[in-house]
């Protein structure tokens, strides 16, 4: 029997499958940089691996506060999240540029890396997700009664 997913299911599972495989990460760039860099390389690795975790992670969570919601209102809660994370990321950024306790290569390397892990886990979860794409429900159907 093929059991099927809602949208929320399918979004609570690609939120924990993307942790399960963002976490892992993160901690192994942290002590490859450790060791490579030292602690700037620590620093760069933890703040590139939050950085893109959270923004990518953040997108999920306003598709999970606002399943039962219309889709209009999931599409302007997904919009709305994004301009604030990209004006959240430029700020940070801007802020950062002159900082000198991380290693801005692990940074970027880390990053990169989180954004292409995290995003394959969503992509894994969603490409193997049964959903419907019709309602097997007759009865919410067109509303033809059968002769009988």
């Amino acid at each position: 029997m093929t059991r099927t997913l809602d949208a929320a299911a399918v979004t609570r599972k690609a939120l924990r499958q993307s942790l399960f495989v963002l976490v892992p990460l993160v901690v192994v760039a942290a002590v490859v940089g450790w060791f490579v860099v030292g602690p700037p390389g620590l620093w760069g690795a933890l703040i590139g691996g939050a950085i893109a975790g959270s923004f990518l992670l953040i997108t999920l969570v306003s598709v999970l506060l606002t399943a039962k919601a219309a889709p209009t209102v999931t599409g302007a809660a997904i919009m709305g999240s994004w301009l604030l994370k990209v004006i959240v990321i430029i700020v940070v950024l801007a802020l950062m540029k002159d900082l000198t306790f991380y290693s801005k290569p692990v940074f970027g390397v880390v990053a990169m890396l989180a954004i292409v892990v995290v995003l394959a886990a969503e992509t894994r979860v969603v490409l193997r997700a049964k959903m419907l794409y019709v309602d097997p429900d007759p009865s919410s159907s067109t509303g033809q009664s059968s002769v009988g």
